[in-house]
């Protein structure tokens, strides 16, 4: 049966059609869900079965996500957005044997993933890692990665000097990751798409590892609904992606 691929994320929506097979059939704004196509949900926040327990950039807290979207039905499968693409950047390069990566999407928020041998190995990750600055994170907590590398918290355009921090930050939290052990890195999300350069700037100050940009295709949020996909065609629920 063909999927609806529903992304939220902090500032806009978008459902992915994918057939079958796998391929992408329709790109739409907004949660829209066809008739004769299962629903998978990718959103940014703490997900427990196919509820949300806390997304704080939404302000969602204990939710289901499609009734906060105004669709009168349930997920068939609801992941965290970072995972989610964590998973579908392997997906997509499973025709270079690529199992295992590191994940980090820099957008709204930042969110992290570990994935090896296509399995979430750890989640909710880097982005509210702390010892970063001494400001407040809207999650509470004071000194979160996402008080210098989110979107939320930066400039726009950046200052001169600002990606060369950012870079240096998301670096230094992959490195004291001690789950984080791929030599894979893939930097995706809205703010890596702005400013492609932050990718090799990350890259350089982690010699040891091969750090990519996003594999979606051009026009795609991330890689979630491909990572959607795999969970789904896996059978997979949250509990048993995580080791």
């Amino acid at each position: 049966m063909p999927l609806a691929c529903i992304e939220v994320g902090g500032s806009s929506v978008e459902t992915l059609l994918l057939a079958d097979d796998g391929t992408e059939h329709r790109r739409l704004d907004g949660a829209v869900v066809p008739d004769g196509h299962r629903v998978l949900v990718a959103v940014p926040g703490i997900v427990e079965g196919n509820r949300v327990l806390a997304a704080s950039n939404l302000g969602w807290f204990d939710i289901d996500p499609l009734r906060a979207l105004g669709l009168d039905r349930s997920a068939d499968l609801v992941l965290n957005d970072a995972e989610a693409a964590a998973l579908g950047e392997v997906a997509l390069r499973h025709d270079q044997q690529v199992r295992d990566a590191v994940y980090v999407g820099l957008g709204t928020g930042v969110g992290g993933a570990v994935v090896i041998g296509d399995r979430i190995v750890a989640g909710n990750l880097f982005g509210h890692q702390p010892g970063f600055s001494d400001l407040t994170c809207p999650c509470g907590a004071v000194g979160c990665l996402e008080t210098v590398a989110a979107g939320w918290a930066l400039p726009t355009p950046l200052r001169p000097g600002d990606r060369d921090a950012i870079a240096a930050a998301v670096a230094r939290a992959i490195d004291s990751e001690p789950l984080a052990t791929p030599s894979l890195v893939v930097i995706a999300g809205g703010l890596a798409r702005r400013y492609p350069d932050l990718v090799p700037a990350i890259g350089a100050r982690l010699p040891d590892r091969s750090v990519a940009p996003s594999a979606a295709p051009n026009g795609a949020k991330s890689a979630a609904a491909w990572g959607l996909r795999l969970a789904d065609e896996l059978g997979r629920s949250v509990p048993d992606l995580v080791r």
